[in-house]
């Protein structure tokens, strides 16, 4: 039997593998990988077998219960509490808005 992902799926899914057990595994297909000297679709099925199982050791992102009664709240507070931001005259924005405006416009019309 040919080593693939849905191999590895079986495997991690009847077998309940630890970590150290999938990144022994993952170990050993990669050295199969790297010293592999035949065709390269014949070794597609362990490349695709071991990026299964890396993600198989990464962390599965916390399930949130639809039920729940809790709704998300929204957190308003500003994003640097002890700092203001910087208060610009009209003039100045304007001048640095045309000023950007046509830097970005001579970009935009010049044909490479």
């Amino acid at each position: 039997m040919s080593t693939s992902a849905e191999s590895a799926r079986s495997w991690v899914e009847e077998k309940k593998p630890s970590a150290e057990e999938i990144q022994s595994v993952i170990d050993k297909l990669v050295s199969r990988i790297e010293n592999w000297q035949g065709d390269d679709e014949k070794i597609q099925g362990s490349i695709e077998a071991v990026d299964y199982l890396e993600s198989q050791l990464m962390p599965q992102p916390l399930a949130t219960d639809p039920s729940s009664d809790e709704a998300p709240t929204l957190d308003s507070s500003t994003l640097i509490p002890d700092a203001q931001p910087i208060e610009l005259e009209q003039e100045v924005k304007q001048a640095t808005f045309e000023a950007l405006k046509a830097q970005l416009g001579k970009s935009l019309n010049t044909k490479p």
